[in-house]
């Protein structure tokens, strides 16, 4: 396999909205042109239009991480047309569902798995030889502090976000020696759409157990991503990096101290 990796050519999956959307604007910024990936095509075409508004490079794609079939024919499409991305971000994915281990049915179960690891599996399983032949690839997997740790209601979730925490520093023994690294970015509570449905009361917990009194956005998270991808990034390999704003850093500002 001889095909030329671009090493400013950085693919994100679940490109649409949120994190994803704001990882693709940072990549804009720093000269990368953009492979947006994901399922809501107004969305999407609305993030394309707003990165070549600024003279930025970006193409949609509309693809379901999901379904393999559509995976592997969105690569082919991105391959032949704009040819083998250096960066890969494997953002795509959701929460839920909320309840008890023993209530999640086998269906929520897989329909999980299947976008938060399997799209991840798909994309990463075409990449990987096609950035060893060119000897080159930065791959950052979006997990989150539930790929670290627990969390009551949500264990299939968690579960999901474990597994690509895993799957990264493998990728990362595996395919060092090729020029390529795989970290996993592990988000706690970020500012989006999702986060501002919440209820009020769970907002202001949530807010009273971070150290730093706020929620972080996606910026930040892309602002990561983004140094991973870029020149001064290369020897971080293997690494889970938490941004979560001392959440995960403490057992909780109500415990007394001795």
């Amino acid at each position: 396999m001889g095909t030329q990796v671009e090493a400013k050519l950085a693919l994100v999956t679940g490109a649409s909205r949120g994190i994803g959307a704001a990882i693709a604007e940072v990549l804009a910024e720093n000269g990368f042109q953009v492979a947006l990936l994901g399922r809501d095509a107004q969305a999407l075409s609305s993030v394309e239009q707003k990165l070549t508004a600024t003279g930025a490079r970006a193409r949609s794609f509309i693809c379901d991480v999901a379904d393999e079939a559509a995976v592997d024919a969105t690569l082919a499409r991105i391959e032949t047309s704009l040819g083998v991305p250096g960066v890969l971000v494997n953002n795509a994915g959701y929460g839920g569902p909320f309840h008890r281990a023993d209530e999640v049915s086998k269906q929520e179960w897989d329909t999980l798995f299947r976008v938060n690891v399997d799209g991840v599996y798909y994309l990463c399983r075409w990449a990987l030889p096609r950035m060893k032949a060119g000897g080159y690839g930065r791959i950052v997997n979006i997990s989150s502090i539930q790929g670290l740790f627990g969390g009551a209601l949500s264990s299939t979730y968690s579960a999901t976000k474990h597994a690509l925490v895993g799957y990264s520093k493998t990728l990362a023994a595996e395919w060092g020696a090729y020029g390529i690294t795989c970290n996993a970015v592990c988000p706690g509570y970020i500012d989006t759409e999702m986060l501002a449905k919440a209820d009020p009361g769970v907002r202001k917990e949530l807010l009273r157990r971070i150290p730093t009194g706020r929620f972080g956005t996606a910026e930040e998270v892309a602002r990561l991503v983004a140094f991973l991808a870029g020149p001064h990034g290369g020897y971080i390999n293997g690494s889970a990096l938490v941004m979560d704003g001392g959440l995960s850093a403490h057992l909780g500002n109500d415990l007394p101290s001795f």
